[in-house]
């Protein structure tokens, strides 16, 4: 489960030779030096923790913060203990490391994975950039710029997502700097090597990029998120994973059961907030990515929100390719109770009242503490046959 030599060296050939004026890479346990300029930085970013460890947005579930945690160890390994982790419930693919180390990780970013191994390839792009300073590098010429003001100000802007406090500080001064490209591959050059040096599938790059490259192109908004706008072109990058990866050859992990067990309990509250972002053309994809070579549990669940996504969108055919995907989600008993709901109105606009009568009464019987019940209710009596 080794790079071949030539493959490695054609990857890192992207990434310049260092020059002088770059700092030495952190070492484990280092400070910065009083009244330095990365004191400064560090400093402002201390006080930014200081409102994230509060922030009503901080994922607290024991279960997953400790399992991205251990993650996160395995692949920063002595580096482990100078960082502390906070999962943050916002809806788009994002995830940082600051100076400080403090490490963020959107749900967003962990809705759009699909095992550790993909975990573990953002955790180490995102470590790359920490041990390497990039930040400390990006700092003195960002703090010159009105951008600065921006980003310390009260609300931030990441991915059509609004943040505020510790958290807009963090996010806001990771993409204000805008590593440059050669920054951003030397970050996945040693993070792919981290994660393959650990056993780590070499294909979860490819995997991710590929995803990314289809939400991108799905985007109607813009041509690139606002996330990724100072990295590498998708194109460029999924090409040098694939480049990479296919110098390895054998079994790997992906470690998906550890992964699903971690993110299972959040996928249908994920998704709910990725609905919520009113972005439909790409939470369709999203969504239809994540359901493709989805585990058969998880099938329904994926077919309920891509029906749901397509009749919120509600474009010329969108409603009834939404009653095909929840007359398919109903037949997965780990669909969502509402697929039942939505099956049934289906059933009713189709003309077939006694079908539709039977699925309205099967949602209410999974969740009988239905906020709309009254209303469903109403419904049935509707239908039911008349003496």
């Amino acid at each position: 489960m080794r790079l071949a030599g030539a493959v490695l060296c054609a990857l890192l050939a992207i990434v310049p030779s260092a020059q002088a004026v770059d700092p030495p890479a952190l070492k484990p346990g280092e400070k910065p030096q009083p009244g330095s300029t990365e004191a400064e930085l560090w400093y402002g970013m201390d006080q930014a923790e200081l409102q994230i460890r509060n922030s009503p947005l901080r994922v607290t579930d024991p279960g997953l913060n400790r399992y991205v945690q251990d993650v996160l160890c395995k692949v920063t390994g002595e580096y482990c203990k100078d960082l502390r982790l906070y999962i943050i419930d916002v809806p788009v693919f994002n995830a940082s490391m600051a100076p400080n180390g403090v490490v963020l990780v959107f749900s967003g970013a962990l809705l759009r994975m699909q095992d550790e191994a993909e975990l573990a390839l953002v955790l180490g792009h995102e470590f790359a950039h920490y041990r390497q300073r990039h930040s400390l590098q990006s700092w003195d010429k960002a703090k010159d710029t009105t951008a600065f003001l921006a980003t310390f100000g009260v609300l931030t802007w990441v991915g059509g997502a609004g943040l505020a406090g510790g958290i807009a500080q963090m996010a806001g001064l990771a993409n204000m700097m805008q590593f440059s490209r050669d920054k951003e591959r030397e970050a996945d050059a040693i993070g792919f090597g981290v994660a393959t040096g650990l056993g780590y599938d070499p294909q979860a790059g490819v995997r991710i990029w590929q995803r990314m490259q289809n939400e991108e192109k799905a985007n109607i908004r813009a041509k690139h998120s606002p996330v990724f706008a100072s990295h590498p072109k998708t194109a460029e990058r999924l090409e040098d994973m694939a480049t990479a990866a296919s110098a390895y050859h054998g079994s790997f992990k992906t470690n998906q059961e550890a992964f699903d067990a971690a993110t299972e309990p959040y996928l249908q509250k994920w998704l709910e907030a990725e609905l919520s972002r009113r972005m439909y053309d790409t939470s369709i994809q999203v969504i239809r990515d994540l359901r493709t070579g989805a585990r058969p549990k998880l099938e329904g669940i994926y077919d309920f929100y891509q029906g749901e996504a397509l009749r919120r969108r509600n474009k010329t055919g969108d409603l009834a390719q939404a009653d095909l995907l929840y007359a398919r989600a109903v037949g997965n008993s780990n669909a969502p109770a509402e697929a039942w709901r939505e099956y049934g109105f289906a059933l009713k606009r189709s003309g077939k009242p006694q079908e539709a009568l039977l699925s309205l009464k099967t949602y209410l019987n999974k969740k009988p503490d239905a906020g709309d019940r009254l209303f469903i209710e109403q419904d049935i009596a509707r239908l039911e046959p008349k003496p």
